[in-house]
């Protein structure tokens, strides 16, 4: 028996539109697919190219930044001066790179800048940053005992440091173990150290003025402990960061002044002066004299054994000038055996700054408390002289059991008026060109 299926010729033709339609659907899908996938890698390579003209451009971010560091924490104010209108750049863009580095600085006020570095990429890419930066002043000094020329450290000579904001009397006997190993000390010419001598900092060796500069030697005569790092080239140091020595500056200017106008008969609150129109401090064995704040031009100090040159800061700090070229027994400043000069304010409550070639030593068990910038004169610690504070002289020797105290606060109170630090505040992607 045989059995027949019967089909009506309509349901034949849409069974062929079913499959037609299902062949479109999939040429569609398909087509879509490859249009997707064309587009991914189009936007992938997109994407690609525009990541290395950023990158390209934070490269330049950082590269500026870099150089503006290095330029403003020198000291010459002629590589970019932040004072000018306009502040002009004129940076190259370095082997292997690309970007456009920006030929001007925009100020903001409040020592903020802005400008724009353009990283480029394949296929005329192109990213845009803009960067906001912000420059603070650096310390003066970078160094708490520091000569452009010879530095002599005798035997059993000891360089600790603290700091008078957080130890205002610190008890000498706890040293070396209350020091905060900050003591640098440094030289552009030698540095000479001998039998147990005691350094709880950096030893630098600067640089001299020849070109192309000569580094600085350090001679070890015996076993030095040195705490920090030991022998560090650091290139040329500015022997004189406060400009006692530049006209242009506002120390050199200060000298001026205080020549012509100060007499020395009052302080700055009107007050008698024990100077009496003086400017020489001459002080017999045990004698005192107290100097109330102000600013003092004196042309030779001498202390004789067990006198006291008091430093009363109550009513502001005490700043010395030394000037000129005087006869006196050993130089401008000679505190003989015994002697203490500011035993009871901080050492940031006084200072003395001197223009002169003549010496200033401080004698056998005598005390000092202050900062001491002497760039054109040799400075002398004689055994068991102590000095706190900062010392920056053309020479300088600390002689057997000689001890200095660097205070960490002077750093913050005397900023350069030329370096500066870069910190940036901020950064955006302003523009990506296809």
């Amino acid at each position: 028996m045989r059995f027949y299926t019967y089909t009506p010729s309509g349901e034949k033709g849409m069974v062929l539109l079913t499959v037609v339609l299902l062949v479109a659907v999939l040429m569609a899908l398909g087509t879509t697919a490859i249009l997707q996938t064309s587009t991914d890698i189009k936007i992938s390579g997109n994407y690609r190219v525009s990541r290395q003209a950023f990158y390209d451009a934070d490269a330049g971010v950082q590269y500026l930044l870099n150089r503006l560091s290095a330029d403003l924490g020198d000291s010459d104010p002629t590589t970019v001066n932040l004072t000018a209108n306009p502040i002009t750049l004129s940076y190259s863009t370095p082997g292997g790179f690309s970007f456009t580095l920006p030929t001007a600085l925009i100020s903001l006020g409040s020592n903020r800048y802005r400008c724009s570095v353009t990283g480029h990429g394949p296929n005329n890419s192109a990213a845009v940053l803009e960067v906001v930066f912000f420059t603070q002043r650096k310390s003066a000094f970078d160094f708490g005992l520091f000569t452009d020329g010879l530095l002599d450290i005798k035997a059993d000579a000891h360089i600790y440091s603290y700091d008078s904001r957080d130890t205002p009397n610190p008890d000498t006997t706890t040293f070396p173990g209350a020091s905060t190993g900050e003591a640098d000390i440094g030289s552009n010419t030698q540095i000479n150290t001998y039998m147990s001598t005691y350094i709880d900092g950096t030893l630098a060796l600067g640089a001299d003025s020849s070109y192309p500069p000569v580094d600085a030697a350090w001679k070890d005569q015996g076993t030095p402990t040195v705490n920090g790092e030991a022998g560090i080239t650091v290139g040329r140091v500015d022997p004189d960061p406060l400009g006692a020595n530049d006209p242009n500056s506002d120390l050199y200017k200060k000298f001026i002044s205080i020549v012509t106008t100060n007499n020395n008969t009052t302080d700055e609150n009107g007050a008698a002066c024990p100077l009496a129109g003086s400017t020489d401090i001459n002080l017999g064995n045990g004698e005192t004299m107290t100097l109330t704040a102000g600013d003092y031009y004196i042309t030779s100090i001498i202390l004789k054994s067990g006198a006291t040159l008091e430093i009363d800061a109550t009513a502001g700090p005490v700043n010395i000038y030394l000037n000129g070229i005087v006869d006196a027994e050993d130089g401008d400043l000679e505190a003989k055996n015994g002697s203490a000069i500011n035993n009871a304010s901080q050492p940031t409550d006084f200072a003395i700054f001197s223009n002169s070639t003549q010496d200033i030593v401080f004698k056998h068990s005598s005390d000092y408390k202050g900062i001491v910038y002497a760039p054109n004169a040799h400075i002398e610690m004689k055994n068991s002289a102590d000095v706190y504070g900062l010392v920056w002289g053309k020479t300088a020797a600390i002689h057997n059991s000689g001890e200095f105290y660097f205070d960490e606060a002077l750093k913050d109170k005397f900023l350069s008026p030329y370096k500066y630090s870069v910190e940036i505040a901020s950064w955006k992607d302003t523009a990506v060109g296809q």
